[in-house]
This record gives C-alpha cells, sequence and structure tokens, in this order.
C-alpha cells in the first residue's frame, strides 16, 4: 500500500524518518549503456521523476497484481524521448494481463498527435537477453497468481530480485546462490499468507548467501531503524533512492 498508509496514523505513518516514507516496490537497473525497470507500479511517474531517470530500454514484470503493474501507461513518455519501441518482458499469465488491462497499447506505427505506449509484448522463458545484461526468470510462490524473481547478470556481476514471495523451491534458491545482490521480500515480522516475514527472509538469505542482502516490500509494521539494528551483518533494511553499485 506504500507509507503512509491511507487514513493510518501509527508512529511508522507519522514517522519524520525519511526512510520510513515507502513508494511501492521497483528497481532500475543500468549496465553496459542499457536501462532496465523491474515493475512499473502506480508511482512509477512519481519515481521516475524523483530520481531522475532518463531512459529505459527495457521492462521487466514479476507479476501482474496492481502494485506492480498499474504504471505502465507512463512508458509512452519514454518512447517519445527515445523515438523507439520498449520490449516488456513477462510469464505467459502476466502478458495476457497486461494486455487485457492495458487494450490500447500500439504495437504498429503510431498516429500523429496520438501517444499511446509503444511497448513488445515478450512473453519470457527460462534465460534470455536484454541487451548486454543475462536474465534468467526464476518462478516463486506469491498467492495463486503466476509470480517470477529474477537474477540479473552483467560482465560477471550478478543480483537476485524477489520482491514479491511466500515460499522459494529450491531450483530457485540454487540459481540465486552466491549472487552478489540479493533482494528479497521481507514485508512483516507477524506471518502473511502471501508474503515472507522477516525471519523467514532471513532463513531463506542464509541458504542463498550473497554477499549483501537487502529486505524491500516493507509494510508499516517495521521502523526501519528500529528493524535495521535487529537484522545481521551484511542484510540491509532497501529505502526509497537507495543506490547499490556492484
Amino acid at each position: 500500500m506504500g507509507i503512509p498508509v491511507i487514513g493510518c496514523d501509527c508512529t511508522v505513518c507519522q514517522s519524520p524518518d525519511s526512510r520510513n516514507h515507502r513508494r511501492r516496490s521497483s528497481i532500475y537497473v543500468e549496465a553496459g549503456g542499457f536501462h532496465i525497470v523491474i515493475d512499473t507500479s502506480m508511482d512509477f511517474r512519481e519515481q521516475v521523476l524523483a530520481y531522475r531517470v532518463p531512459r529505459i530500454d527495457a521492462v521487466l514484470i514479476t507479476h501482474s497484481h496492481a502494485d506492480h503493474i498499474f504504471g505502465l501507461d507512463d512508458i509512452r513518455r519514454f518512447n517519445t524521448i527515445q523515438g523507439t519501441m520498449i520490449p516488456v518482458y513477462g510469464s505467459a499469465g502476466a502478458i495476457a494481463d497486461l494486455k487485457r488491462i492495458f487494450t490500447y497499447v500500439d504495437q504498429t506505427v503510431p498516429e500523429p498527435g496520438v501517444f499511446r505506449p509503444r511497448l513488445t509484448f515478450c512473453t519470457m522463458a527460462g534465460v534470455f537477453m536484454a541487451g548486454p545484461v543475462k536474465v534468467e526468470a526464476l518462478p516463486v510462490l506469491h498467492g495463486r497468481t503466476e509470480t517470477y524473481g529474477y537474477r540479473l547478470e552483467w560482465e560477471g556481476h550478478s543480483i537476485g530480485y524477489v520482491p514479491d514471495c511466500k515460499e522459494m523451491p529450491d531450483s530457485t534458491v540454487e540459481r540465486l546462490a552466491g549472487v552478489d545482490v540479493m533482494i528479497l521480500d521481507g514485508l512483516r515480522h507477524r506471518n502473511h499468507p502471501t508474503h515472507l516475514t522477516v525471519k523467514a527472509a532471513l532463513d531463506l538469505l542464509g541458504r542463498i548467501g550473497a554477499k549483501r542482502s537487502y529486505l524491500t516490500h516493507i509494510c508499516h509494521d517495521l521502523d526501519h531503524e528500529e528493524t535495521q539494528e535487529i537484522l545481521p551483518p551484511s542484510v540491509y533494511l532497501a529505502c526509497d533512492g537507495l543506490k547499490l553499485t556492484v
């Protein structure tokens, strides 16, 4: 829901700590001059303005929940700036949902004066290349919705990104093992039917063994500073605007 949560006056929602002000989860990756965004939340426009995102060459979708796709329309501004179609990668289910929701997406030559997102929908399968970046789509369990995380690799450097997850198959854990940076769902301490608790996330991170790990998709149950104090070394809370170099 983002923080502050609408209509909530808890200490985290009212916190003056900027790290407790959270837009919906997304990540922007630059590698070899190629620019990838993973998920386009309803906060997408605000995010790209706040962090001055200059270009988007590809979009990866983890799954088709509203908080991960409802900003897709604003990709059209990057079409105008770049003068190119932009590929959107997702599972068969996610792509079907995007086509159903965004029925007006233009996949042809645009009409003068008509500005629609110009996207090429690409059903992903296993390992593929997004520009110079090797992308591996890895299945995770997140309720009834077909959901994937991603392993990205470029010039020997790797990151894992799994923002929404309740359980992770052993095969996915094996593929993420030893990445340089792992970013993982860590919603709250209390159990949730479709998301990892902090403890469950830490258990998974122990198995993955990344050099650095970050928890994301954090709800208003967790105060940033208080939670960071109880995390083990090399595990951190992500926050809006965090920049990492791998």
